[in-house]
């Protein structure tokens, strides 16, 4: 599965990078927030989480630690995405992180250092 759960605030945002990957064969669900995310993966197991580190109710951090405490979501990758800040010590338990603005072919290069190319 080539699943990618995009969770970013910024609709533009959601939409550029669920545009990108499903380009080029990814299949995506789109989350506004933290929470919403959370409501998610109780239903859908993604292959790979983006998240955004600057969010309401529910930040990037927050949600990580949420993911990363539970045994049955410990496994799905993580690549964090900001503007403002970088990973620092949320290093070792991420996949990737993606400034922004990114570069979308290293937007591309990220979720398939992560995960693998899609599937046929």
């Amino acid at each position: 599965m080539n699943l990618v759960l995009v969770v970013d605030d910024e609709p533009a945002i959601r939409e550029v990078v669920a545009d990108i990957l499903r380009d080029h064969g990814f299949d995506t669900v789109l989350a506004w927030s933290g929470r919403r995310m959370l409501e998610i993966l109780e239903s859908v197991r993604p292959s790979l989480i983006l998240l955004d580190m600057m969010m309401p109710d529910v930040d990037g951090p927050g949600a990580l630690r949420r993911i990363k405490d539970r045994p049955d979501l410990r496994e799905i990758p993580v690549v964090l995405m900001s503007a403002a800040m970088g990973p620092g010590e949320l290093d070792r338990e991420i996949a990737g992180f993606l400034s922004k603005p990114f570069d979308l072919d290293h937007l591309l290069e990220t979720v398939i250092g992560a995960i693998g190319p899609p599937s046929p």
